[in-house]
């Protein structure tokens, strides 16, 4: 009897420990499911913000000269490199002058004999006139010595004239600068054949004391670019703009400030795009022609909503944020946001608005219709 009796104890203590195993089990699981993660969020506020608007640009020198060469031949020499700062009339090619020399030579014995023939002509034509004034020969001879004396006249003019012509290809042989800039790329080494109908120049001389840097607007962008800057006419309104940075391929910032100076007249038929054209100075010649770059224009916003950088994620080139509504459940939004940025934010123009509530950071982890709870909500100041 003390056997089953103390058999009964052991078995009720067992399952006693087990139920309090199960409700310990089922309390953690409920404190789990009511303890839900901590996110730090942040209540958007509209507000006046300082942006900029980045644009990609391509730059171009002041005067960009394209050299071509004006005759066939091989290059002799090759006077300067790529980069080199030439003054305008430096040497830079030199093609092979034989042939041209040689037709030179030869329009100059061409132009002596049809000068010799000139001169025999101008005697005939006296010897003739005498003997008619005699009366010895007719007219007619006279008149026909006359034409024979203009025929050689002109045949001297055309001996001139191609004499001349030979002169100036051999000048073309010595390519020189146009212009005071910078020499591009060299493809054409000694050796190489060009010719006058090539496609491509043999270089290139840019002066790029000043750089221009074209970029584009829509159509619709113009409107509401141009209505920030006060002025009736577009003078008015350049004068008006602020200064504006260039930050190169490299990713660095263009030490010296432009001013956008002109606007073209005519919206691009293809693209419905208006063109602007900014100056930059380049007085050390870092700005290369043909280079891309970017051109960022600061502009202040009335109203803006500004939504923290590392608060948005992208997916097939849509931008989200994830909201939390007044039960701190999060909700993955689809926001629309602008050209400008500051340095950390974006501007966004549609998902969310003043007072609503965004989740700024460990979005990471987080799923549509999680319930979070939120770190103190800040206001944007």
């Amino acid at each position: 009897m003390k056997e089953n009796k103390r058999y009964n104890e052991n078995i009720i203590a067992i399952l006693f420990i087990g139920t309090l195993s199960i409700v310990s089990c089922n309390t953690k699981s409920t404190e789990q499911i009511e303890s839900p993660t901590a996110y730090p969020t942040l209540i958007l506020k509209a507000q006046e913000a300082n942006v900029s608007i980045e644009f990609p640009t391509t730059l171009e020198g002041e005067q960009t000269v394209e050299i071509r060469s004006k005759i066939d031949g091989y290059i002799e020499q090759v006077y300067v490199e790529e980069g080199s700062v030439v003054t305008k009339g430096k040497p830079l090619f030199k093609i092979d002058a034989n042939s041209y020399l040689q037709e030179v030579n030869n329009k100059k014995a061409a132009v002596l004999a049809a000068e010799a023939s000139l001169e025999t002509a101008v005697i005939q034509t006296k010897r003739t006139a005498a003997l008619a004034e005699k009366k010895i020969i007719n007219n007619y001879e006279l008149t026909s010595a006359k034409n024979i004396e203009r025929v050689k006249r002109a045949e001297l003019s055309q001996a001139n004239a191609d004499l001349s012509a030979a002169k100036s290809k051999l000048a073309f042989t010595n390519i020189v600068s146009p212009i005071n800039g910078v020499v591009g790329s060299l493809p054409y080494k000694i050796g190489s054949l060009v010719s006058s109908s090539a496609p491509d120049p043999i270089t290139t001389v840019a002066n790029t004391k000043n750089v221009f840097a074209y970029f584009s607007l829509s159509q619709q962008q113009l409107n509401s670019f141009l209505s920030q800057y006060s002025g009736n006419q577009l003078k008015e309104k350049f004068k008006n703009m602020p200064a504006v940075s260039l930050v190169t391929a490299d990713g660095e910032t263009y030490p010296l400030k432009g001013k956008i100076q002109t606007l073209s007249g005519v919206l691009n038929a293809s693209t419905g795009a208006a063109n602007f054209k900014a100056v930059f100075p380049n007085p050390d010649a870092k700005l290369w022609s043909g280079a891309s770059a970017t051109i960022v224009i600061p502009t202040q916003l009335e109203d803006a909503i500004l939504v923290p950088k590392k608060a948005v994620f992208e997916l097939q080139g849509r931008f989200f944020v994830f909201t939390v509504d007044a039960k701190n459940v999060a909700h993955n939004t689809e926001i629309k946001i602008r050209n400008t940025a500051t340095e950390k934010e974006y501007v966004v123009t549609e998902g969310v608005k003043s007072g609503d509530t965004i989740i700024v950071d460990g979005i990471g982890n987080l799923r549509d219709g999680m319930k979070i709870a939120p770190i103190a909500s800040l206001a944007k100041k």
